[in-house]
């Protein structure tokens, strides 16, 4: 199988209760990454793109957490929703949500 064109990593990282540092498992992250995956697969990118769970990427207090690779834009990805428009828009359409993005 070829390499994928695209990698949507999602942050599924769990920290135990107490810690001062947020996770983003605790912000609906799981439900966030089926969302990815159900949308790439309604879209017909199964084997093109990629979405999986991530371990911490680091930015905790700006999670979820959402990585696109190779360009290397990064979402705070917060309901199913935006999701999906992520793959509409940014995955398909080629244009990058920035009202989402996380870093500039």
């Amino acid at each position: 199988m070829p390499p994928f064109e695209k990698h949507i990593l999602v942050c599924t990282n769990e920290r135990p209760a107490g810690h001062p540092r947020p996770c983003c498992l605790s912000k609906n992250s799981e439900a966030i990454l089926q969302a990815f995956k159900e949308a790439l697969q309604q879209a017909g990118l199964k084997g093109k793109v990629r979405a999986n769970r991530s371990g911490c990427l680091d930015a905790c207090e700006k999670g979820p957490a959402v990585v696109v690779y190779p360009e290397g834009i990064w979402y705070r990805v917060t309901t199913v929703e935006q999701a999906k428009r992520i793959v509409k828009e940014h995955i398909v359409g080629g244009k990058v949500v920035s009202e989402w993005q996380s870093f500039k």
